[in-house]
């Protein structure tokens, strides 16, 4: 639940949030979301609803604008997905993935959504005047409205192979192999398919993200861990916004797939006792935040001798080394394939001092940050350095 005045900037959030597909749900796209709102009368609670069964609670007063949600009214079960398949053209492809979209939003009843809203209102000093809900049935979209499946573009040997190249990539994710994760986007992006969802901003890069989790979970990550990287990447995509530069959209999608892959290389650690293998956690996901032994201790809830007696009885080293190779080895990409300075990237990886930074980074690689960036500048692929953990792997 949410109330703004910046309405441009929240729809625009909004639906890359939570919108599946724009052509299949354009109830939930900016557009149509706004001109219904600006239709709207004020001081009335109206609930839109889509075909895909996803709702959402709106009102306005003002300059002010109420959105609850999106939410939906029922739990959707493996049975009902190919009903949803034949009734909206949803490409056959992506079905498993819309049952994973829906099961992100929580299961509302209409009357409490209204008693929400309702709530909401009074407590922004105005009033629902009518006192019941104004229900808006919202028409779906169709890949091709012509028909009652999703058209085919391409030979059934052509389909069969996006879904093994889809399979394949998956796979990789979850074994933590960053390279053949990769590998086989760029195949899959060069594959004739039924809907070029790889090219199309926000949502391919959404569908990635959503397959990346999944191939996370069957790699052994935990569910906290999978949340936070995906967390990151949906805020980071917001950022960039909406980009027709296909070269940015690659670097993006391979920066948060070398994320989840790194995931599961962590927790295919067998041998690292719980506390060590937590404690990898919360220095890949606050890398770029000061990183102390005592801090890092507190979070876990040990004392800090026993975290730094195991941490370097099961990796070989010490914390503070450990950060040093992570956040150096974070700047190597940034320096071969961007062109910020030194010293943003320094500062982007945790160290205010650039001259500190470089300090670090040579006694890591033998060379300065500039001498790097010479001689790798727009690699495609940087292999992971090993650090000198005992146990590090990198497929």
């Amino acid at each position: 639940m949410q109330i703004t005045t910046a309405l441009a900037s929240t729809l625009t959030v909004f639906e890359a949030d939570h919108c599946f597909d724009p052509e299949l749900q354009p109830a939930l796209t900016a557009s149509v979301l706004r001109q219904t709102i600006e239709d709207m009368p004020t001081q009335v609670i109206h609930e839109l609803c889509e075909p895909l069964g996803m709702a959402v609670a709106l009102a306005r007063w003002g300059t002010h604008v109420l959105i609850v949600g999106p939410y939906t009214h029922e739990a959707i079960y493996p049975e009902t997905v190919p009903e949803l398949v034949r009734a909206n053209a949803l490409p056959r492809s992506h079905a498993a993935l819309y049952r994973l979209y829906r099961t992100r939003y929580a299961i509302v009843d209409a009357e409490y959504a209204h008693r929400g809203a309702s709530a909401a209102l009074r407590a922004a000093g105005v009033r629902d005047s009518i006192g019941a809900l104004q229900r808006i049935m919202a028409a779906g979209g169709r890949l091709d409205p012509d028909a009652d499946e999703a058209r085919q573009s391409a030979s059934l040997e052509v389909v069969e192979e996006r879904y093994r190249l889809e399979q394949r990539f998956m796979d990789a994710i979850a074994d933590g192999s960053t390279h053949e994760a990769l590998d086989t986007l760029a195949r899959l992006s060069s594959t004739p398919s039924t809907i070029t969802y790889l090219t199309t901003p926000y949502l391919g890069t959404t569908i990635l993200r959503i397959m990346a989790r999944v191939a996370a979970q069957r790699g052994g990550v935990p569910g906290v861990t999978i949340d936070a990287i995906s967390q990151e990447y949906a805020q980071r995509l917001h950022r960039i916004g909406h980009t027709a530069d296909a070269r940015r959209s690659a670097e993006f999608n391979a920066q948060m797939i070398s994320a989840f892959s790194r995931a599961v290389r962590r927790h295919q650690r067998a041998g690292y006792p719980p506390i060590v293998r937590r404690a990898l956690d919360e220095i890949e996901l606050h890398l770029s935040q000061p990183v102390s032994p005592t801090a890092l201790a507190a979070r876990i809830g040990v004392s800090t001798s026993t975290l730094t007696r195991r941490f370097k009885d099961a990796t070989g080293t010490t914390i503070a080394k450990y950060v040093a190779e992570r956040r150096v080895h974070r700047a190597t990409r940034l320096l071969a394939t961007t062109s910020r300075t030194v010293r943003d990237i320094a500062a982007y990886v945790g160290y205010d001092d650039a001259n500190y930074f470089v300090k670090v980074f040579r006694q890591v690689h033998g060379v300065t940050p500039t001498s790097y960036r010479s001689a790798h500048a727009h690699a495609p692929d940087l292999p992971e350095r090993r650090t000198t953990t005992r146990q590090s792997a990198d497929r």
